[in-house]
């Protein structure tokens, strides 16, 4: 049985404020599951990886190839550099499109890019990521001081 407020959620994001410790930083894969760790992009303990070597490959394209990959170049990426069973099409298109619903990429003409802030430049990562979250963060609290106002109301009239 479905609560009935479950209908009501537009969009559902987390953000986590993680410390940023210096082994972190001391490579790819760690930064990589500490960021989809901090976006709420996996949970903690989770152990599917596929998300993450998603990531990896459109950062790689984005900061070493300068390119919008398509689902085959993703594809390819991954497979190249993981080992293990091959994650098929179908499932790289279902996490892109996760991304996309998130609103933290885009496709355009079967390729694949960050979001872009109308503030900022394309390829411009951070602050594309920054102004995405913030803008449904923003979103979100006006919705719940519209709530909190009215439930003020409420109760001033009892």
């Amino acid at each position: 049985m479905q609560i009935p407020e479950a209908a009501l959620i537009e969009r559902e994001f987390v953000i986590r404020d993680m410390q940023l410790s210096k082994d972190v930083l001391m490579t790819k894969k760690s930064l990589l599951r500490w960021l989809a760790l901090a976006m709420g992009l996996i949970s903690p303990n989770e152990s599917r990886k596929t998300i993450l070597e998603l990531l990896e490959a459109l950062f790689y394209y984005q900061f070493s190839e300068n390119k919008d990959p398509d689902v085959h170049e993703i594809s390819g990426y991954m497979r190249e550099n993981h080992s293990g069973e091959p994650v098929s099409d179908k499932t790289i298109l279902y996490h892109l499109l996760q991304l996309k619903n998130a609103g933290l990429i885009r496709r355009e003409k079967g390729r694949y890019s960050f979001s872009v802030s109308p503030y900022s430049e394309k390829g411009d990562v951070e602050s594309s990521i920054e102004y995405n979250y913030k803008n449904r963060s923003d979103v979100a609290f006006s919705k719940i001081q519209e709530a909190l106002r009215a439930l003020r109301k409420l109760y001033k009239t009892k």
